[in-house]
């Protein structure tokens, strides 16, 4: 159920790309505000990421997933009746701030219901999981949408998230039965536990790897994956898109495979060092080898794809860094840093090859800041798989 509305959340993030056609026919509207419309769930995600997580720490997944998917829900369904692009706006808008609520949620139930060993392998298949959401936003969604209306297959997502919500508040539960109480969070409130995350020293390395590889895989899929390859390889924009697919189907299996394997192996470290080096040779390949549209190219958007799943072992490496009763804050921390980068990289990749620098430049920049994420590498901890004591993060919490 959990993993249903993550899912369902990913689905919601990609699906304006597909619908977008009928979209801007319906609600009469250019690329710009069609454009406009859909950055409103990323900006949204971004912000609400921290308050998100001070609220999952305090009030515990059940009932804050529950009613971020209802949120979404209502995102959905406002879009999927809206007649002027500001009242359609304003789904984004909801559907962003819902499933900042659900990500954060799962990440803390998936810590208290899972043993410490496992629980890499259990946030790779969460990643994949809602990969599959993305996945469903393309070419299923695009077949849908020869059969029946834009609104008719948002009234359905929206329908889907009502009956998530109530599932997960009847059924769900925060921890085991039986389980250690966790720790209050610490006392001043929310804005204390905040303020204690942000002060983890562990939490900033992490912060500037993953953004060296998800963050510039993100900005990189979501808009410029495509018109890469349609403005300097003559692909159509069908053939190149299925690029982008192919990639994200990389990147969701990579995010499973990567967490079994850093669990089975005990370590973090080794596997953030080597992501990040991949995700340095897949972006230097882009930006200066000939690679051709075939396999070529095809190799090097996995490349990148594949050090994007770098996310299963930060998020795994953060939350064994950090006391469980800040865990969702510090989560949402670094979530909120990725995806604003992400946010602010993909207008400065458009502003450098709008200008006489081009594509190659452009694809520099992501270099560059692969190779920062590959540097903060260096100072980051390996917790060998093992949560802080709960001493330590008493300890840690009355600092």
């Amino acid at each position: 159920m959990l993993a249903g509305c993550f899912l369902l959340g990913f689905f919601h993030r990609f699906a304006p790309a597909t619908s977008a056609e009928a979209l801007s026919a319906d609600l009469g509207v250019g690329g710009a505000a069609l454009g406009a419309l859909a950055a409103w769930h990323f900006w949204i995600y971004t912000v609400a990421q921290i308050p998100a997580g001070m609220l999952v720490d305090r009030y515990g997944t059940r009932w804050c997933v529950g009613a971020g998917s209802l949120v979404t829900a209502a995102g959905s369904f406002t879009l999927a009746s809206a007649q002027s692009v500001v009242v359609a706006s304003v789904g984004p808008v909801l559907t962003g701030a819902g499933l900042s609520v659900v990500f954060v949620g799962i990440m803390k139930y998936n810590a208290a219901w899972f043993r410490p060993e496992s629980y890499g392998l259990v946030t790779g298949v969460t990643m994949l999981l809602a990969t599959g959401g993305a996945i469903i936003a393309g070419s299923p969604t695009a077949w849908l949408l020869e059969r029946y209306s834009w609104r008719e297959v948002f009234a359905v997502a929206a329908v889907a998230g009502v009956v998530l919500s109530v599932a997960v508040a009847v059924v769900v539960r925060n921890r085991p039965p039986h389980s250690p109480v966790e720790a209050d969070v610490p006392s001043g409130g929310a804005r204390a536990g905040l303020r204690t995350a942000l002060r983890r020293h562990e939490l900033w390395p992490l912060l500037l790897a993953t953004v060296g590889t998800n963050g510039t895989f993100y900005a990189f899929a979501g808009l410029w994956g495509v018109p890469l390859l349609t403005e300097t390889r003559g692909l159509s924009n069908t053939v190149a898109a299925a690029y982008t697919t192919a990639t994200l189907t990389v990147y969701g299996v990579g995010c499973l495979a990567i967490g079994v394997w850093s669990d089975r192996v005990g370590r973090r470290k080794p596997f953030l060092l080597a992501t990040s080096g991949m995700a340095v040779a897949g972006w230097a390949g882009l930006a200066v080898l000939p690679w051709d549209s075939g396999w070529q190219g095809i190799g090097l958007y996995a490349l990148v794809g594949a050090a994007a799943s770098q996310v299963t072992v930060s998020f795994a490496a953060l939350k064994e860094s950090v006391p469980a009763n800040i865990a969702a804050t510090a989560l949402a921390v670094l979530n909120a840093g990725v995806f604003a980068a992400s946010a602010a990289l993909q207008p400065l990749f458009g502003l450098v090859v709008d200008s006489k620098s081009g594509w190659g430049w452009a694809l520099a920049l992501m270099v560059g800041v692969a190779v920062v994420g590959l540097v903060a590498v260096r100072y980051s901890r390996e917790t060998w798989c093992s949560p802080l004591p709960t001493a330590s993060g008493r300890a840690a919490v009355s600092t």
